[in-house]
């Protein structure tokens, strides 16, 4: 919580005070399919990503007065080095892990920076307060 929710709020509220008298600006927070859906032994995890979508909506609706957009991605497993601290094989497990998506893979970490960069950018300019689900498929079926 104190990293994916307060770490999340307090980057925000950062980047509000620098984007406001500019009355532009997109946050893009990162999420997971975790905003929305769960299993058994992620239950902190779950709690922070579904208090990050909360803290993108909540946003988007006090920021957009000012001209700023605030959206999330909800990733699906990515392979990157996440898990390195606590697991040897953390690039292996997400890969393994993301079979489970019905994409039957894991992201690369460009997949996910590609939405990014589109949420961030003017061609997003309705997107107010979007969880985009970049997750290859894990949100659409309960598992």
């Amino acid at each position: 919580m104190g990293i994916t929710a307060t770490g999340v709020f307090l980057q925000s509220r950062e980047a509000l005070k620098a984007m406001i008298p500019n009355q532009t600006g997109a946050i893009v927070n990162i999420g997971s399919y975790a905003c929305y859906q769960t299993f058994p032994g992620i239950s902190a995890y779950a709690a922070a990503k579904g208090a990050l979508a909360q803290i993108t909506r909540t946003l988007a609706l006090e920021a957009i007065e000012h001209g700023i957009r605030v959206n999330a991605v909800g990733a699906g497993d990515v392979v990157t080095n996440l898990l390195n601290t606590f697991r040897e094989d953390g690039r292996e497990f997400l890969a393994e892990h993301g079979k489970v998506a019905l994409i039957k893979r894991a992201a690369q970490p460009e997949e996910i920076a590609e939405v990014v960069a589109f949420l961030a950018s003017d061609k997003a300019s309705f997107m107010v307060g979007s969880i985009v689900m970049a997750d290859g498929g894990m949100s659409v079926v309960i598992q």
